[in-house]
Formats: structure tokens, sequence, C-alpha cells
């Protein structure tokens, strides 16, 4: 072989050995990468969660630390105007905002007095929940108002009272475990044999799906308390003639709009003040006592922080003493 074959083979190989190399060369690149990236996703799913967890825990923080202000704003208001609550009132026309580090934060009280309490539709009889005929009255027709049929309110009727009750006899209309828990049910699960604490319990119930949700969620409201339902005038907007005709046997949805329109600023004093001013409407036969104050209230909290979003609502009553205490308590984004 002669000298410039021999340079020829040689420059070959090399030439090959040289490819080689830099094929590995850039394997081991992509590797390293793709192990970097890696690395870099997971560490910022942690740094992610680190500051979620955070976040979680100063909200339930502020969370409370608002209804301790919620609460004292109340006793303060309590205290020197227990009498009368209109909606004009700075207590409930006033948020409370704060910024902290960045985080923005605001607060809401509200009259809960204003709105169709879903429990009352029961009543305790000895040791038993059972019908209260008057709130039940009054149900059929905000939904009658609402041109819901007869028969899908008379099933949601029996079906909420089967959910709150304690025994196992269906009602009528009304569905017990046997269905909740049977195989033609998802997911399976009990009735809940308590009060509502959220209007959203009643998605469970199969013949609320049958209605316009947002029927429910613009009137009706889950307090977990048993007591007659109740509406505070000096409070209702002209948006609520429905809720304030169903509670009266013979008030149009045009009187009650009528009255909404004509509520003065500063509110009816008492009982007899709000009849007397309206002698020419039937106000006598009620489903339910109309008041001119409230001793139940909703506290509404957001916090946002960047990304991360988180709410509450808190209900607080307070009895004949003044003494407030919370009934209930539901978190969001949390």
């Amino acid at each position: 072989m002669s000298t410039y074959g021999l340079l020829n083979q040689i420059l070959i190989m090399y030439s090959k050995d040289k490819g080689i190399v830099l094929i590995s060369i850039l394997l081991i690149v992509l590797l390293l990468s793709s192990v970097a990236v890696l690395f870099g996703n997971k560490y910022f799913l942690s740094l992610k969660r680190a500051q979620y967890i955070e976040f979680q825990s100063v909200s339930l923080n502020i969370f409370r630390n608002i209804e301790s202000l919620a609460k004292d704003k109340i006793d303060k208001e309590l205290r020197f105007n227990k009498e009368k609550l209109t909606k004009n009132n700075p207590l409930i026309s006033e948020l409370m905002a704060f910024n902290l580090n960045g985080a923005e934060i605001i607060g809401k009280i509200t009259d809960s007095g204003n709105c169709f309490n879903i429990n009352s539709i029961v009543t305790f009889d000895g040791d038993q929940y059972v019908e209260n005929k008057k709130t039940t009255t009054a149900f059929r027709k905000i939904l009658s108002l609402n041109e819901i049929d007869n028969n899908i309110i008379e099933e949601v009727i029996d079906q909420t009272i089967d959910w709150i009750d304690q025994d196992a006899n269906p009602r009528a209309f009304g569905l017990e475990d046997y269905y909740y828990s049977g195989p033609l049910h998802s997911p399976r699960e009990y009735t809940g044999m308590r009060l509502l604490v959220s209007i959203e319990e009643l998605k469970s119930i199969p013949a609320v799906k049958k209605i316009d949700w947002n029927i429910f969620k613009n009137y009706f409201c889950a307090i977990p308390i048993l007591d007659e339902l109740s509406l505070n005038i000096n409070t209702l907007d002209l948006e609520d003639a429905y809720l304030l005709s169903s509670i009266y046997s013979n008030l149009t949805i045009k009187d009650a709009e009528y009255i909404l329109d004509n509520i003065p600023k500063s509110g009816f004093d008492d009982l007899n003040n709000f009849i007397g001013s309206f002698p020419d409407l039937d106000l006598k036969l009620a489903y339910g006592k109309i008041r001119v104050s409230s001793n139940i209230f909703e506290v509404n909290s957001e916090m946002s922080f960047n990304e991360f979003v988180s709410s509450s609502k808190s209900i607080i009553i307070y009895e004949d003493n003044n003494n407030g205490f919370i009934i209930s308590r539901i978190y969001n984004g949390i």
C-alpha cells in the first residue's frame, strides 16, 4: 500500500471517530437538558406548593380576623340601634378593604334576614323534623310565581323534607336512602338527616334539577336554624318582589313592587308603621314574619395574592341577649 493510501485510510477512520464523539456529546447534552428540565419542573411545583400552603394558612388567619372585626362592628351597631336595620346603614353598605403585603382583602357584611331560608320548611315536633305548613305554602307560591309546574313543586318539598328528616319513611313525592344509595344514583350517598348549611346542597335533590338554578340562587338561602320564615322589609330591593309576594296570601307581584319602591330611606320603624303605610293592601294573612331589623348576618371575605384566590362565608346569629355566635363557615380555594 502506498503512503498516500495509508494516509487516506487514517483520515477516514479519524473522521468516523470524530462523528461518533460529536454524536455522543450531543446525546449527553440532550440527556442533561432533560434532567435539568425535569428537576426544574419539580422545583417549580414544590415552590408553588409551598406558596399555596402558606397562602392557605394566611387566608384562614385573615378570615378569622375579618369575622372578629365584623362581629365587633355588628355588636356596636346592635348596642345602639337594635330596633331597625336599613340597607343604607354603613354596617351593610360599606366594604372592609385592606392590602397586606400585596394581598388584596375584601370583607362585606350583609343582612341574612332578606332571603327565603330553605330550612324553615321544617319545624321540630318532639324529636322529629316535620313539615312547616305555613312555610311550604309560601314555597309553593314563590315557585308558582316563577311558573314551575305544581307536581315538580310538590316533589321538591317532599324530597327536601326527606333529605332533612331523620326517618326512613318517604313522603308521597319524597325519596330516602334507598334511592340515594342505590345503583341509579351517582355518587352514592345518604340523606343529610340535618338542616342544610349551604343552598348548594339542594343540588343533590333530583326534583331541584328540573328547575332553573337561578331561582334558588336569587331568592333562597340555607341558615341552619329552626325558625319560621321571616324577612327584613327594610333591606329588601325591588328585585325581591317575588320574595315579598310569597309571604303574603293576597299580595300580587305588582303590589309587592309598589311596596318595595316606596320603602323610606330611613326604613319602617315597626310592623304597624309598615302596614299603615299601605292601607289599600291586604297585609294581614302572612305565612311568616315581617321584621324591620335583623339578628342574622352573613360575612363574605375574599383574599387574592398573585394567582391565588380564596373566599369565606360565615353566618353570625344574635340571640335576645345580644350575644353573637357563628353557626356556619364555608371556605373556598383553601
